[in-house]
Protein backbone atom coordinates (compact mmCIF):
# COMPACT_ATOMS: atom_id res chain seq x y z
CA UNK A 1 0.00 0.00 0.00
CA UNK A 2 1.62 3.49 -0.72
CA UNK A 3 2.30 6.04 1.43
CA UNK A 4 -0.26 9.15 1.37
CA UNK A 5 0.39 11.99 -0.21
CA UNK A 6 1.16 15.12 1.64
CA UNK A 7 0.83 18.87 0.33
CA UNK A 8 3.81 18.30 -1.75
CA UNK A 9 2.45 16.00 -3.61
CA UNK A 10 -1.16 17.22 -4.66
CA UNK A 11 -1.68 18.03 -7.83
CA UNK A 12 -1.01 21.00 -9.45
CA UNK A 13 -4.27 23.25 -10.69
CA UNK A 14 -4.65 26.17 -13.20
CA UNK A 15 -4.83 29.40 -11.61
CA UNK A 16 -8.17 31.12 -12.16
CA UNK A 17 -8.07 34.11 -15.00
CA UNK A 18 -9.91 36.66 -15.56
CA UNK A 19 -12.03 39.13 -13.29
CA UNK A 20 -13.34 37.46 -10.31
CA UNK A 21 -17.16 37.93 -11.44
CA UNK A 22 -19.94 35.19 -11.64
CA UNK A 23 -20.81 32.99 -14.74
CA UNK A 24 -24.38 34.74 -15.33
CA UNK A 25 -25.81 31.79 -17.72
CA UNK A 26 -27.10 29.69 -15.48
CA UNK A 27 -27.44 31.78 -12.60
CA UNK A 28 -31.01 31.85 -10.55
CA UNK A 29 -30.77 35.42 -9.46
CA UNK A 30 -33.73 35.28 -7.41
CA UNK A 31 -32.22 32.08 -5.44
CA UNK A 32 -29.02 33.70 -5.02
CA UNK A 33 -31.10 36.80 -3.35
CA UNK A 34 -32.40 34.37 -0.94
CA UNK A 35 -29.42 33.05 0.42
CA UNK A 36 -28.23 36.65 0.52
CA UNK A 37 -31.36 37.68 2.58
CA UNK A 38 -31.19 34.48 4.78
CA UNK A 39 -27.48 34.93 5.81
CA UNK A 40 -27.35 38.77 6.02
CA UNK A 41 -31.25 40.35 5.68
CA UNK A 42 -34.56 40.41 7.50
CA UNK A 43 -37.85 39.79 7.14
CA UNK A 44 -40.48 42.27 9.09
CA UNK A 45 -44.10 40.02 9.09
CA UNK A 46 -45.73 43.11 7.68
CA UNK A 47 -43.97 42.03 4.24
CA UNK A 48 -40.96 44.59 4.15
CA UNK A 49 -37.29 42.62 3.46
CA UNK A 50 -34.26 44.64 4.42
CA UNK A 51 -30.88 44.21 3.55
CA UNK A 52 -28.06 45.66 5.13
CA UNK A 53 -24.46 46.09 3.66
CA UNK A 54 -21.39 48.49 4.47
CA UNK A 55 -20.46 48.92 1.30
CA UNK A 56 -22.35 51.00 -1.07
CA UNK A 57 -21.13 49.79 -4.07
CA UNK A 58 -22.77 45.70 -2.93
CA UNK A 59 -25.56 47.16 -2.45
CA UNK A 60 -26.04 48.94 -5.87
CA UNK A 61 -25.11 45.47 -7.40
CA UNK A 62 -27.65 43.96 -5.02
CA UNK A 63 -30.44 46.65 -6.14
CA UNK A 64 -29.27 46.06 -9.96
CA UNK A 65 -30.06 42.22 -9.93
CA UNK A 66 -33.71 43.36 -7.91
CA UNK A 67 -34.55 45.34 -10.96
CA UNK A 68 -33.39 43.04 -13.68
CA UNK A 69 -35.32 40.56 -12.01
CA UNK A 70 -38.26 42.33 -11.56
CA UNK A 71 -38.42 42.88 -8.00
CA UNK A 72 -39.74 46.47 -6.64
CA UNK A 73 -37.39 48.44 -4.61
CA UNK A 74 -38.77 50.50 -2.53
CA UNK A 75 -35.64 52.88 -0.81
CA UNK A 76 -31.98 53.00 -0.13
CA UNK A 77 -30.38 54.59 2.51
CA UNK A 78 -27.41 55.03 5.06
CA UNK A 79 -27.73 54.48 8.30
CA UNK A 80 -25.62 56.41 10.04
CA UNK A 81 -26.68 54.72 13.80
CA UNK A 82 -25.89 51.21 12.61
CA UNK A 83 -23.05 52.06 10.08
CA UNK A 84 -24.33 50.33 7.20
CA UNK A 85 -26.02 51.08 3.91
CA UNK A 86 -29.81 49.33 3.89
CA UNK A 87 -32.03 48.16 0.95
CA UNK A 88 -35.54 47.87 1.29
CA UNK A 89 -38.49 45.99 -0.82
CA UNK A 90 -41.97 45.33 -0.18
CA UNK A 91 -42.34 43.30 -3.54
CA UNK A 92 -45.29 40.85 -2.23
CA UNK A 93 -44.26 38.23 -5.24
CA UNK A 94 -40.30 38.84 -3.74
CA UNK A 95 -41.88 38.43 -0.39
CA UNK A 96 -43.85 35.01 -0.81
CA UNK A 97 -40.76 33.69 -2.28
CA UNK A 98 -38.55 33.96 0.31
CA UNK A 99 -41.77 31.98 2.34
CA UNK A 100 -41.81 29.66 0.28
CA UNK A 101 -37.76 28.80 0.77
CA UNK A 102 -37.46 28.35 3.93
CA UNK A 103 -37.09 32.14 5.12
CA UNK A 104 -39.55 33.39 8.22
CA UNK A 105 -40.82 36.87 9.25
CA UNK A 106 -39.17 38.04 12.56
CA UNK A 107 -36.79 35.09 12.44
CA UNK A 108 -33.84 34.11 14.24
CA UNK A 109 -31.23 32.51 11.81
CA UNK A 110 -31.31 28.85 13.54
CA UNK A 111 -35.46 28.64 12.52
CA UNK A 112 -33.57 28.90 8.60
CA UNK A 113 -35.17 25.96 6.82
CA UNK A 114 -33.61 24.61 3.09
CA UNK A 115 -34.80 26.07 0.28
CA UNK A 116 -37.43 24.39 -1.98
CA UNK A 117 -34.86 23.07 -4.58
CA UNK A 118 -32.47 20.08 -5.30
CA UNK A 119 -29.10 20.21 -4.15
CA UNK A 120 -28.25 20.10 -8.21
CA UNK A 121 -29.90 23.55 -8.75
CA UNK A 122 -29.03 25.17 -5.45
CA UNK A 123 -25.47 26.49 -5.82
CA UNK A 124 -27.37 30.26 -6.14
CA UNK A 125 -28.39 29.99 -2.56
CA UNK A 126 -24.88 29.17 -1.43
CA UNK A 127 -23.26 31.75 -3.56
CA UNK A 128 -25.39 34.41 -1.99
CA UNK A 129 -24.83 33.12 1.83
CA UNK A 130 -21.51 33.36 1.51
CA UNK A 131 -22.04 36.77 -0.04
CA UNK A 132 -23.64 37.91 2.91
CA UNK A 133 -22.47 36.12 5.58
CA UNK A 134 -19.64 33.92 4.86
CA UNK A 135 -15.54 34.30 4.41
CA UNK A 136 -12.66 33.88 2.54
CA UNK A 137 -9.05 33.55 3.87
CA UNK A 138 -5.62 32.03 3.32
CA UNK A 139 -4.88 29.03 5.80
CA UNK A 140 -1.31 28.18 6.68
CA UNK A 141 -0.09 24.77 7.32
CA UNK A 142 2.98 22.91 7.54
CA UNK A 143 4.44 19.55 6.11
CA UNK A 144 7.44 18.48 7.23
CA UNK A 145 10.03 20.81 6.50
CA UNK A 146 8.04 23.00 4.06
CA UNK A 147 4.58 25.44 4.80
CA UNK A 148 1.98 25.18 2.39
CA UNK A 149 -0.70 27.87 2.17
CA UNK A 150 -4.35 28.00 0.63
CA UNK A 151 -7.76 29.18 0.04
CA UNK A 152 -10.52 28.85 2.60
CA UNK A 153 -14.41 29.88 1.52
CA UNK A 154 -16.28 29.36 4.43
CA UNK A 155 -19.95 29.59 6.16
CA UNK A 156 -21.39 29.28 9.35
CA UNK A 157 -25.16 28.74 10.04
CA UNK A 158 -26.89 28.30 13.29
CA UNK A 159 -29.49 25.71 11.18
CA UNK A 160 -28.07 22.25 11.50
CA UNK A 161 -30.55 21.68 8.65
CA UNK A 162 -29.90 24.79 6.76
CA UNK A 163 -25.59 23.25 7.00
CA UNK A 164 -26.17 19.99 5.94
CA UNK A 165 -28.20 20.50 2.64
CA UNK A 166 -25.51 23.09 1.87
CA UNK A 167 -23.28 20.24 2.20
CA UNK A 168 -25.31 18.58 0.13
CA UNK A 169 -25.56 21.14 -3.15
CA UNK A 170 -21.58 21.71 -2.81
CA UNK A 171 -21.39 17.66 -3.17
CA UNK A 172 -24.11 17.24 -6.04
CA UNK A 173 -22.27 20.46 -7.96
CA UNK A 174 -19.00 18.81 -7.41
CA UNK A 175 -17.06 20.45 -4.76
CA UNK A 176 -15.38 18.82 -1.96
CA UNK A 177 -16.32 20.33 1.68
CA UNK A 178 -15.73 19.53 5.25
CA UNK A 179 -18.46 20.49 8.26
CA UNK A 180 -17.53 21.36 11.58
CA UNK A 181 -20.09 21.79 14.28
CA UNK A 182 -19.07 24.63 16.76
CA UNK A 183 -21.05 25.69 20.38
CA UNK A 184 -22.30 28.73 18.16
CA UNK A 185 -23.07 27.43 15.31
CA UNK A 186 -22.65 24.75 12.26
CA UNK A 187 -19.65 25.49 9.71
CA UNK A 188 -18.91 24.63 5.88
CA UNK A 189 -15.19 24.55 5.10
CA UNK A 190 -13.74 24.41 1.54
CA UNK A 191 -10.82 23.80 1.43
CA UNK A 192 -9.96 22.10 -1.80
CA UNK A 193 -9.02 23.51 -5.11
CA UNK A 194 -12.63 23.94 -5.91
CA UNK A 195 -12.75 26.89 -3.68
CA UNK A 196 -11.68 28.60 -6.73
CA UNK A 197 -14.82 27.70 -8.70
CA UNK A 198 -17.29 28.75 -5.59
CA UNK A 199 -14.69 32.06 -5.09
CA UNK A 200 -15.30 33.40 -9.12
CA UNK A 201 -18.80 33.39 -8.30
CA UNK A 202 -18.93 35.59 -5.62
CA UNK A 203 -20.30 39.38 -5.94
CA UNK A 204 -18.70 40.81 -2.46
CA UNK A 205 -16.27 42.91 -2.75
CA UNK A 206 -15.06 42.41 -0.06
CA UNK A 207 -14.40 38.92 -0.69
CA UNK A 208 -12.92 40.46 -4.31
CA UNK A 209 -10.20 42.34 -2.42
CA UNK A 210 -9.29 39.59 0.36
CA UNK A 211 -9.07 37.13 -2.77
CA UNK A 212 -6.01 39.23 -4.24
CA UNK A 213 -4.23 38.91 -1.58
CA UNK A 214 -4.77 35.16 -1.25
CA UNK A 215 -1.62 33.04 -2.17
CA UNK A 216 -2.24 29.24 -2.87
CA UNK A 217 0.81 26.56 -2.83
CA UNK A 218 -1.49 24.46 -5.19
CA UNK A 219 -1.40 26.90 -8.26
Amino acid sequence: MGKRPGPAEAPKAVAPTGKLTPSTKDMDWRLYLCGLIAADGHLDCRGEITLAQKRRDFIDTIATIMKTNGIDIASIFYDRKAGVWKLKTRDKDFYRYLINNGLKCGRKSSEINPPAVEPTAGLPYVIGFIDGDGWVEQITKKYRSRTYTYLRVGLKTKSKALRDWIAEVLKANGIRANTADKKDGYEIHIDTIEAWTVAKMLLNPTHHERLKQIRDSRL
